[in-house]
């Protein structure tokens, strides 16, 4: 699906996530599995501009970045990557009060990379997680206003973070091709993606 547009997400790693009376730890990165491993519909190659997002990567090359098996990587500041590279393809759309992720901006530029059922898959994981993100601009407006974290950096809005959050979760849980045997993990990997909802807001 969403192919490294959504394995590249450490922002995963940090996440809250709350579900009750579930086996898994929701508050706890998704096992070390790559997901494109147990769902080759997920490893067709990149659906955005790589260069750029490295880029954006490399402008918080202090914080540690930490591969995982099979490709992908998981910690680092990837909220603020996302925002980066939402915003030099103009993905965000900016009003007086709140930030909002332009479904048609991203669904024009996923055009350039995919086509075919892949897009079809694509663009419904888009507009469900666009919806998803833009209705809690309000929050995260405040989240992006708090007093910043990191001494020195200001605090990123997670609205592009959540949207590709959102997206790697509706790759997985919907990947029409899973293959549990594929590798180790994969069963739990699918399990956890179950269990933890995406409602950490």
């Amino acid at each position: 699906m969403v192919a490294r547009f959504l394995l590249y997400i450490g922002f995963l790693a940090t996440i809250a996530l709350v579900m009750a009376q579930s086996p898994q730890d929701c508050t706890a990165p998704p096992p070390p599995v790559s997901p494109k491993l147990c769902c080759p519909f997920m490893d067709q190659g990149p659906v955005y501009n790589e260069s750029i997002y490295f880029d954006c990567w490399d402008r918080y090359a202090e914080f540690p970045l930490v591969p995982i098996a099979g490709g992908g990587i998981a910690g680092g500041p990837a909220g603020c990557a996302a925002e980066c590279l939402f915003s030099k393809l103009g993905l965000l759309l900016h009003n007086q009060h709140y930030t909002l992720v332009d479904f048609y901006a991203l669904d024009s530029h996923v055009k350039d990379f995919v086509d075919g059922e892949r897009y079809e898959f694509i663009r419904q994981a888009m507009r469900y997680c666009v919806n998803e993100s833009n209705v809690r601009a309000p929050i995260f407006a405040e989240i992006q206003r708090r007093p910043a974290v990191i001494d020195g950096l200001d605090n990123c809005n997670p609205i592009a973070g959540f949207a590709m959050s959102c997206m790697h979760f509706y790759a997985i849980r919907n990947c029409p091709d899973w293959t549990p045997d594929a590798t180790e993990g994969c069963d739990e990997l699918l399990d956890f993606y179950n269990q933890c909802p995406f409602n950490p807001y």
